[in-house]
């Protein structure tokens, strides 16, 4: 009876051991705690990192586009120096901007051909002179628009200049190309000749490409026949000229069709239109 009594005594200590007053629940719930804070600072530290690295990630690609819009800056600030007048590259259109280059430094010398005592060709009462120098300002207008400089050989119909000053006048100037306006006869009264045909001398850097871009834009403004490029070094003015250099003959004053056309207004306009898209085409590479 008493074995009973002191196993039954044992049992009830052990039991009072393994749990006296909860203690062991409270370590339990410590220990909890303590992981869930170590969690909760190895998070926090993670996203410092995070953010950090972010950062200076911004930093790196803020500051090298900043360098980068610098250094375009300073390209196109050069290109603009580049192209003030007597810089500028005549053969290399291709690399040539409108927005890059300023228009005003290209200087165009027109030639209207003739003046003063030579009135060049005459058919009832159509002057070549006269005809030529209304082309000449209405040309002069347009490319004064598109923002070019331009030189005028003649001015009015009473200025007699022989052809070897005319050549002298645009090289001295340092002109940027130079063109010249004419009027074509072929015997007397044929109308079966007709259109426009524009000449150049192949020993002078770019001519051929200008006179070629010019032709292109009468044939297309006027629709005319065209008579197509014709290179010669018998043409004094084009020869001499130290610039991109052609001649247009506008028309054929022999041609009754053609000859009704020229002293108009509408037509005029049509051909300077033509010249000075090609003239804006040589330079920019593009349609004005």
């Amino acid at each position: 009876m008493y074995g009973q009594y002191d196993r039954r005594r044992q049992r009830e200590v052990r039991l009072v051991r393994v749990n006296p007053n909860g203690n062991g629940l409270g370590r339990g719930r410590r220990g909890r705690r303590r992981r869930m804070q170590s969690r909760a600072v190895l998070l926090a530290f993670s996203l410092f990192l995070i953010i950090t690295c972010m950062g200076a990630m911004f930093y790196v690609v803020n500051m090298d586009a900043q360098e980068s819009l610098s250094e375009g800056e300073t390209d196109t600030s050069m290109v603009v120096k580049q192209g003030e007048r007597g810089d500028v590259k005549i053969p290399g259109r291709e690399e040539a901007v409108p927005t890059a280059i300023p228009k005003e430094a290209i200087l165009v010398a027109i030639d209207p051909g003739h003046g003063g005592v030579d009135g060049g060709s005459d058919r009832d009462g159509v002057l070549e002179k006269e005809v030529n120098l209304e082309i000449a300002n209405r040309l002069k207008d347009k490319l004064e628009e598109l923002g070019f400089e331009v030189m005028m050989i003649r001015e009015d119909n009473d200025t007699f200049i022989n052809k070897q000053d005319r050549a002298d006048k645009a090289n001295q100037a340092g002109a940027d190309a130079y063109i010249s306006i004419h009027q074509n006869t072929y015997e007397e009264y044929d109308n079966e000749v007709s259109g426009i045909e524009t000449y150049y001398c192949g020993d002078t850097d770019g001519s051929q490409e200008f006179a070629q871009l010019i032709h292109n834009g009468v044939i297309t403004a006027t629709g005319a026949r065209d008579r197509e490029l014709r290179e010669t070094d018998g043409l004094y003015v084009v020869r001499e000229a130290k610039m991109p250099s052609c001649l247009v003959e506008a028309s054929y004053l022999t041609n009754k069709k053609e000859r009704e056309a020229i002293v108009t207004p509408e037509y005029q306009d049509k051909l300077a239109s033509g010249m000075a898209e090609g003239i804006y085409h040589y330079f920019f590479g593009e349609e004005p």
